[in-house]
């Protein structure tokens, strides 16, 4: 259902639809968010899924104006508690796409139920991650309604865990709601449904004699489990496509999966994250199914680039899975979301399997707040993956997160220097306060993150009239208070109106750069046309070649000019070090030093060349 992106088929009900059909039971899969897109046209249903603040819950709240029966002063209640709030709200002048959707809503419902006769189901599903939720609700209800006999079942990442009892206790018409992973427990239970079985598989909640009991959920996936299942059908995706939607080729991944859980949040759950609920647990696939499965999928439907949706790249993929991409010739573009304390030889590897793309797990660039964040990293090494992925050809999606209770306030200066520093570099995609997500150590543990007070965003109150009891048992995403919310929200801005400017100018390809590069004469040189300096170039000494290799990856400062003196004859580098560090070609974060020029593989090459 919308407000799903229209450019990837579904990876959950790919998944569901070929188990389903594995046991010989017929199964399609019905695609009604190309429907809205192609009524709602392509830039505004983009607006909702990319543009639009999650927590401002704008493409439910729209469906839920059709499902409770629209109100005269919904409207202007909604703008006023949820669009106008000054840090999670959104201009008048880009609340256009809500308000058509909400007016095309019922028009939009009424085609997706009479596209077809739901009648000749026994069970109808509907998956729901994102801005699904309200508008699967909408349309089960007119399947109920007309057609009684139909099952009807709700699962996804908004029913996970406690959430889904508060869906299965106020929308009667739900027979079943998946609370966990159903690769197993929905094809069993349409298999006992075939078969006139009673038995609820273990992961659902279901109703008996107006009772809502719940089966005993089992323990999430493990490997041999992932390598045992299906390669998702996408069958029904690309024949709305080609019937329909044909321009949804061009740009469109198709998702698949690797492994399920976070080995770093195993050991250390960043604290803002509530991606893996309650299914921590880190399990990946064998390298030789992931082959399996993503060569069937290429045979099926062509080369299209493949996006990974796994929470984090295994490291034992750099030893299994990533040599035998290396070994074939033509190579799939590919995506995935990686830690970001890699080494260069690793992002290389990376690039020689394929993989093109990454969300490089960058969240921040102050060695505070990452520690507050528990992710494990430092600032300088955030700013060598970022340097090093753009050096190999590797676009690296990054983000600023911002307003933890325990930050420095005095990082915010620290940061906007640094990143004045990086503008040759891909800008950051986002920019922003950090949401408090369920499942979040933050959410978890609020008082003692140092949070004040939390509370349901103000959207759920707008979709779903219900208690707030109910709503702090139903929401996902939660408001916030801290003594320092205030301040960081002021000294964000000024980061977030600078990296706008930043990302205006690359797209505009007017950012400048910051590069060694070779010399006509030879040797080298060193480049500097970033637009936050003034234009400069300077033929390059071994010494100062020798400075820049040395920052290549962090280290410090003592260890820098010791390597030099030992590789570099002359006088001491402390004089070009500290120019390079004044000139920001060379940046100080903490108590490390790196390199944030450019540098080319024949620098290293002729450096290892001479050392030999």
């Amino acid at each position: 259902m919308p407000l799903a992106a229209v450019n990837r088929p579904s990876l959950a009900a790919g998944l569901l639809q070929a188990a389903v059909k594995q046991r010989g039971i017929a199964c399609d899969t019905k695609y009604f968010n190309v429907l809205l897109w192609k009524l709602l046209g392509a830039e505004a249903y983009s607006f909702f899924t990319s543009e639009a603040p999650m927590t401002a819950l704008a493409g439910e709240w729209a469906f839920a104006q059709a499902f409770h029966g629209r109100r005269g002063s919904a409207r202007e209640a909604y703008a006023r508690e949820v669009l106008d709030h000054p840090v999670w709200g959104l201009s008048p002048e880009q609340r256009g796409p809500i308000w058509a959707l909400e007016e095309l809503a019922p028009q939009f419902l009424r085609l997706a139920f009479e596209a077809c006769d739901w009648g000749q189901y026994s069970l109808v599903g509907f998956t729901s991650t994102f801005e699904q939720t309200m508008p699967s609700l909408a349309l089960a209800r007119m399947i109920r309604e007309r057609y009684p006999h139909v099952k009807l079942v709700a699962g996804g990442a908004n029913f996970e865990a406690a959430m889904g009892r508060q869906y299965m206790e106020h929308f009667e018409f739900l027979d079943y709601v998946a609370t966990s992973e159903a690769d197993v427990s929905f094809p069993q239970l349409c298999e006992n449904l075939r078969d006139g079985r009673p038995e609820v598989p273990p992961g659902f909640l279901y109703r008996e004699g107006g009772v809502i009991r719940e089966a005993p959920r089992g323990k999430g996936s493990d490997s041999a489990l992932l390598d045992a299942l299906r390669t998702p059908d996408y069958e029904d995706y690309f024949r709305v496509m080609r019937t329909s939607a044909p321009q949804l080729a061009h740009g469109m991944w198709l998702p698949v999966e690797g492994s399920r859980g976070c080995w770093w949040g195993a050991r250390s759950h960043c604290t803002f994250c509530g991606l893996n609920g309650e299914t921590m647990g880190f399990r990946r696939k064998s390298p030789q199914r992931v082959l399996e499965e993503t060569d069937e999928l290429a045979r099926r439907h062509g080369p299209f680039p493949l996006q990974f949706a796994d929470n984090i790249l295994g490291m034992d993929a750099f030893k299994d899975l990533l040599p035998l991409w290396e070994e074939r010739p033509a190579r799939t573009d590919k995506f995935f979301e990686i830690k970001s304390n890699l080494k260069r030889r690793q992002v290389r590897q990376l690039r020689e399997a394929g993989v093109t793309h990454v969300q490089a797990g960058v969240e921040s660039l102050a060695d505070g707040t990452l520690r507050v964040m528990r992710k494990g990293v430092s600032g300088a090494q955030n700013v060598a993956l970022l340097r090093w992925c753009q050096e190999l050809g590797v676009e690296a999606l990054w983000n600023v997160l911002y307003g933890f209770p325990q930050e420095d306030l005095d990082d915010y200066e620290r940061t906007l220097s640094l990143l004045r520093k990086l503008v040759h570099l891909r800008p950051p995609d986002a920019v922003s306060p950090i949401r408090m997500d369920r499942f979040s150590p933050n959410h978890a543990r609020w008082r003692e993150h140092g949070f004040t007070r939390i509370m349901p965003m103000a959207a759920y109150r707008h979709v779903f009239p219900l208690p707030e009891e109910t709503l702090e048992a139903l929401a996902y995403y939660f408001d916030y208070e801290h003594p320092q919310f205030g301040q960081v929200i002021e000294r964000g801005a000024a980061i977030g109106a600078f990296c706008q400017e930043w990302k205006e100018r690359h797209r505009r390809r007017e950012c400048g750069e910051l590069a060694v590069r070779p010399h006509w004469q030879g040797g080298f040189v060193l480049v500097d046309s970033r637009f936050t300096r003034s234009r400069s170039s300077e033929r390059l000494s071994e010494e100062a070649l020798a400075l820049l290799l040395a920052c290549d990856a962090p280290t410090s400062r003592e260890q820098v000019l010791r390597a030099v003196a030992e590789s570099t004859p002359g006088p001491a580098p402390e004089v070009t070090l500290q120019r390079f560090i004044d000139q920001s070609v060379i940046a100080s974060i903490g108590a490390l030093l790196v390199t944030v020029a450019m540098l080319p593989d024949g620098l290293r090459t002729e450096k290892l060349s001479r050392s030999n």
